[in-house]
């Protein structure tokens, strides 16, 4: 049986959860724009403690083969993580959003727009100061940009 992108942000953690309230939801599920995306995002990435991580890794390109199957691994990394007792910008809350979007944009623009409206603000603001990279981040077109951009802005860098 498939598993729907939808159906594993529902198994998002409670912790993950407890970030977001109503207004966010419903602000996801109306964007129209990845930048309205990272509206979203400041929002919540405001509400977690510092220090934050992010994990980064393949999820449209790349990895186990499938964006469901490469985001069943994200999302149990992110809930190790955060059993571990750190602070995870969780993205796995974007996806579906990100994806609705990209039926109505060309591919190359909607990738070139989640790296420079949605990661590349996150990361300049330095609102995480660690990235954690999953193993074969090298086979995600992504996860090379975020990586490249943790090097250029000096945002540590941890191997998973």
């Amino acid at each position: 049986m498939k598993i729907t992108v939808w159906e594993i942000i529902m198994e998002l953690s409670n912790i993950t959860k407890k970030y977001f309230n109503k207004e966010d939801w419903q602000d996801l599920e109306k964007a129209q724009s990845v930048k309205e995306l990272y509206i979203v995002a400041n929002r919540i990435i405001n509400r977690i403690p510092e220090p934050r991580i992010q994990v980064c890794g393949p999820i449209s390109t790349g990895g186990k083969g499938s964006i469901e199957k490469n985001m069943e691994v994200f999302n149990e990394k992110i809930k190790e993580l955060q059993e571990k007792g750190f602070n995870v910008f969780d993205q796995m809350p974007f996806e579906d959003p990100m994806h609705r979007i990209i039926l109505n944009s060309k591919k190359e623009e909607y990738m070139e727009s989640i790296l420079t409206d949605f990661y590349l603000p996150i990361f300049e603001s330095r609102y995480v100061s660690e990235l954690h990279f999953l193993p074969d981040w090298q086979s995600s077109r992504g996860a090379n940009w975020e990586h490249e951009q943790a090097k250029r802005l000096g945002i540590k860098i941890n191997y998973i």
